[in-house]
């Protein structure tokens, strides 16, 4: 028998007695097989295009999504040209309010293009009837490109089309496969049975192990123990599942899930972004970045991490307990911080690279006997922080409760040294500053133990008062030789007394100088003095100091 492939043009050559039953039941399987390969992709609504391109200059970066149309739950498959190599691509939805999450990422190859995907939302905002706007744009905000996305009551889910065409294609090769029913009697239908079986089982067989994205393995039990029960390719960790199931065959309770993926990034640092009900685990290069397997409500956790250019593994690890489900994880570029840079590194010196890098409001930090990261030591870690800050003129005191040892500088000039082993304790220092900006870096190191440190300043109100009081002193001291003064001329009270018989007994003698005078000018005074007439003798005239005695 001549062997004619049935696909060739030769195939009407066939005589009569080759087209047996056999022969047409493999036919219509190989012909079944070629369907399949064909991709049964979105079958838009009648007058809808099937892609949207933004029309923009020449250079700049466009965006084109497919389907243009549909409800929640449709996936949104975006590309795009023209955008810088290496760049990292954010996709999210804006309208007046603002924008959504990041909904996906790519990465511009060589070429500038890209090619990502999202899940439409579950959220009224982005379901009321109309147009809405699909942005993409870089993770350093410099360029974007948008397109436009319908949604309404009379817009249809995709995936019911797709559904369709796939229970069309299952029906069909039923009808085919039930023809060789009538001749079982023919031994070569056994041996072509299993060899055309083999041909078809590969088929959807490969489908779920090319993982082009994210790889998500999934549990129907929270602690991700035994094999998983689902494997699949996952274009986003992006899922709120709500009260509902990641599948059909998992719990809507009480479920884990895994997701790995190795991508080429940029040296810089990156925000890593989760948002959770209920638990995760964050892992990149297989170093614990961030833990959270813990039950709790819906929550958001940041953190930055230095990475060097090349390829990095990430894993995402989640759990599900009840009620809501929910896991979004997406990372972009960080190029500013809006409090301090924290960085920090796995040994006491501040030595190579840090292992976390952090955007953080305040350096107020009481780990006890804890660790700063999952990925850092209890002790023997180090630690520092950097910022810029605006200042008034005046006095600041620079605060810094430590245990172990920090420094602080300002403006690249050590102001406050403590570097060294200790207790907790609180050191401060007085800078008089001028108005203007000010870079500010406070290093820790922590060696056993407790691990704390705070770090604050104020205007010190209390420098200003305090060469008052000393200024206060002068005076008063003026004022105390006054009363120094006082008792010099007190000496007017007693002592002036005692002068006074001294200078009586000087007087005294003049008596005796006055009876020289006296015997010519007594007998003329006596009658003035009314003195008693008998005393006539000039002796008796010489008791006259008797009268000096009564005075």
């Amino acid at each position: 028998m001549k062997t004619v492939n049935p696909l060739s043009g030769t195939t009407h050559r066939l005589v009569a007695q080759h087209l047996t039953p056999v022969r047409c039941s493999l036919l219509a399987l190989i012909a079944l097989v070629v369907s399949a390969c064909t991709p049964t992709g979105y079958s838009p609504p009648v007058g809808v295009p099937t892609r949207a391109v933004v029309e923009s200059t020449s250079g700049e970066p466009t965006i084109s999504i497919s389907p243009t149309s549909g409800s929640a739950g449709v996936y949104v498959q975006v590309t795009g040209e023209n955008w810088p190599v290496g760049s990292l691509v954010l996709i999210a939805l804006r309208d007046e309010r603002g924008r959504s999450g990041i909904l996906a990422a790519s990465t511009a190859d060589t070429a500038g293009t890209i090619s990502t995907g999202f899940l439409y939302p579950i959220s009224p905002r982005w379901l009321d009837a109309g147009t809405h706007t699909v942005l993409a744009y870089t993770s350093d905000g410099k360029q974007e490109a948008t397109a436009l996305f319908q949604t309404g009551d009379d817009v249809e889910v995709t995936e019911t089309d797709a559904a369709a065409a796939t229970a069309d294609t299952t029906t069909a090769q039923e009808a085919e496969t039930a023809t060789p029913t009538p001749t079982p009697t023919l031994t070569v239908t056994p041996t072509s049975t299993p060899s055309a079986t083999p041909t078809l089982t590969p088929v959807p067989t490969p489908t779920p192990l090319i993982i082009t994205d994210w790889r998500g393995d999934y549990w129907n039990n929270p602690n991700q123990s035994g094999p998983s029960v689902l494997t699949r390719n996952d274009l986003v960790i992006f899922f709120n599942w709500e009260e509902g199931a990641a599948a059909s065959n998992l719990g809507v309770d009480h479920f884990s899930a895994r997701w790995q993926r190795t991508l080429n990034f940029e040296a810089g640092i990156y925000r890593f972004n989760v948002e959770v009900d209920d638990g995760f685990r964050l892992y990149i290069d297989n170093v614990l970045v961030l833990d959270e397997w813990e039950e709790g409500a819906a929550r958001t956790y940041t953190v930055d991490v230095p990475l060097s250019t090349g390829f990095h593994t990430i894993q995402v690890d989640y759990f599900e307990s009840t009620g809501v489900a929910l896991m979004r994880f997406w990372w972009e570029r960080n190029n500013s911080f809006s409090g301090w840079k924290g960085e920090y590194f796995g040994n006491r010196g501040l030595q190579g690279n840090p292992v976390v890098v952090r955007d953080e409001p305040q350096i107020d930090f009481n780990w006890g006997e804890g660790r700063p990261a999952t990925n850092l030591p209890a002790d023997h870690f180090s630690a520092r922080w950097q910022r810029r800050v605006s200042f008034e003129p005046g006095t600041y005191r620079f605060f810094l409760r430590i245990d172990d040892g920090a420094r602080v500088y300002l403006d690249s000039q050590l102001i406050l040294d403590a570097w060294e082993d200790g207790a907790d304790r609180t050191v401060n220092v007085d800078v008089t500053l001028p108005a203007g900006e000010r870079s500010l870096q406070v290093e820790f190191f922590e060696s056993s133990g407790v691990a704390r440190i705070n770090f604050w300043w104020q205007l010190a109100p209390t420098p200003t008062p305090t060469p008052t009081p000393t200024e206060a002193l002068e005076p008063t001291a003026t004022e105390t030789p006054t009363p120094t003064e006082t008792p010099e001329s007190a000496p007017a009270e007693t002592p002036t007394p005692t002068e006074t018989p001294e200078s009586a007994p000087a007087e005294t003698p003049t008596p005796t100088e006055t009876p020289e005078p006296v015997p010519t000018e007594t007998p003329t005074e006596t009658p003035d003095s009314d003195t008693p007439p008998p005393i006539t003798d000039p002796e008796d005239a010489t008791a006259t100091p008797t009268p000096t005695q009564d005075t």
